[in-house]
């Protein structure tokens, strides 16, 4: 593995780590990764530490935020400093969504909305982070209606990132964290890793049915009978698996600000004295007005905000589904190398010793340097 670097408050390289005895550096698709670096306990080391806050590589986009140092005594091998941190992607979970939002368009525009709101531009600067930007849109076509209030933003983000099967992370570019999304390639007809091409030295295959939920209840704001509620999914007999979701948080009231900024282009139309807001002709939200015809509520019509309850659904559906995964130990420089031939996030088609064969995504990798030498571990979920 190559060296490490410490960064200082500003992000700046300000130590070279070229001499340790184990580091372990893990990073995940949509999830977030960590690291472990073990290196000799040593005044110029405490003082380093002491002057610095993130861990890098030369090698590695990924940058770790140091969480905890350790100090491990040992009379026979020398003292030791254990340095472990989480990827800096772990900062999008130190805010919430702290207003009511509504959102009706892209997916790839929600999270980046979801970060402007909380991160970039928040009403209240005490929450922003001057030295956070965004990535260019990489172009994602999926859209998405819903309504979210006080969801954590980086467990929103992975939510949507695993519904969608799409990767996410921040990196430091200048001085400045920097928020992207993107998407591993399907290279499974030309990478495959299986015994018979000894290319990897271990598998290990999960097959995990017991957290299946495939028929939900989706249950909205009212009460007792009038409540409304939704049931989204398919299955029936013994293969049919029930979930409740209680979704009461979802409001059919809206500002009329998030009215005109998801459904643009509306026009007002009176139906039997009713004021309804149109998009296309089609009833998005009735408009209640004063006497000096100043809108004082916006209430979503029935179908625009069961479809909210059904995202909601959906997302939470998402959590209780079959898992096929494989683990393995690849081994190094055999026919495929990382970063050059893969990466993390992308499709390959891996063959354990009993002819097992599948399709599956990189959703994780842990390197390991110690004094055995370097091991590179992938984990593999199933993309279906």
């Amino acid at each position: 593995m190559e060296e490490f670097y410490l960064l200082d408050n500003e992000l700046n390289k300000k130590y070279i780590i070229d001499t340790y005895s184990s580091a372990i550096w893990a990073k995940r698709y949509n999830d977030i990764g960590d690291c472990e670096l073990v290196i000799s306990a040593s005044t110029e080391n405490f003082r380093k530490i002491k002057e610095c806050k993130y861990i890098a590589r030369n090698d590695d986009d990924m940058v770790c935020k140091i969480k905890k140092v350790e100090l491990q005594t040992d009379e026979e091998n020398g003292d030791q400093l254990i340095l472990t941190g989480n990827d800096i992607t772990d900062i999008l979970n130190q805010r919430i969504v702290i207003k009511q939002t509504n959102f009706n368009g892209l997916v790839e525009d929600y999270i980046r909305a979801l970060i402007n709101d909380s991160i970039i531009k928040p009403t209240n600067t005490d929450r922003k982070i001057r030295n956070f930007a965004l990535a260019n849109n990489k172009g994602f076509s999926e859209t998405i209606r819903e309504q979210v209030t006080y969801d954590n933003v980086g467990e929103k983000i992975q939510k949507l990132c695993k519904q969608y099967g799409w990767g996410y992370r921040v990196t430091v570019n200048n001085g400045n964290f920097i928020f992207a999304l993107y998407k591993g390639n399907d290279i499974s007809r030309y990478i495959t890793f299986s015994h018979n091409y000894d290319n990897i030295s271990t598998t290990d295959y999960v097959k995990d049915d017991s957290n299946i939920k495939n028929v939900a209840l989706v249950a909205g704001e009212g009460e007792g009978v009038a409540r409304k509620t939704i049931t989204i999914g398919n299955g029936t007999g013994i293969d049919r698996h029930e979930l409740y979701v209680d979704a009461r948080d979802i409001s059919s009231e809206i500002d009329y600000d998030e009215l005109l900024i998801n459904y643009p282009n509306g026009k007002e139309k009176v139906i039997n004295n009713v004021i309804y807001y149109q998009v296309n002709g089609s009833n998005v939200a009735i408009l209640t007005k004063n006497d000096t015809g100043e809108i004082t509520n916006v209430q979503l019509c029935n179908n625009i905000y069961m479809e909210n309850l059904k995202n909601t659904g959906y997302e939470k559906m998402s959590e209780y589904t079959s898992i096929t995964s494989f683990a393995g130990e690849i081994i190094a420089g055999m026919s495929y190398k990382y970063k050059e031939d893969y990466n993390l996030g992308d499709i390959v088609n891996i063959v354990n010793e009993y002819g097992i064969s599948i399709n599956v995504r990189i959703s994780e990798v842990i390197e390991n340097q110690d004094d055995n030498g370097y091991t590179m571990e992938p984990t593999f979920e199933n993309i279906e």
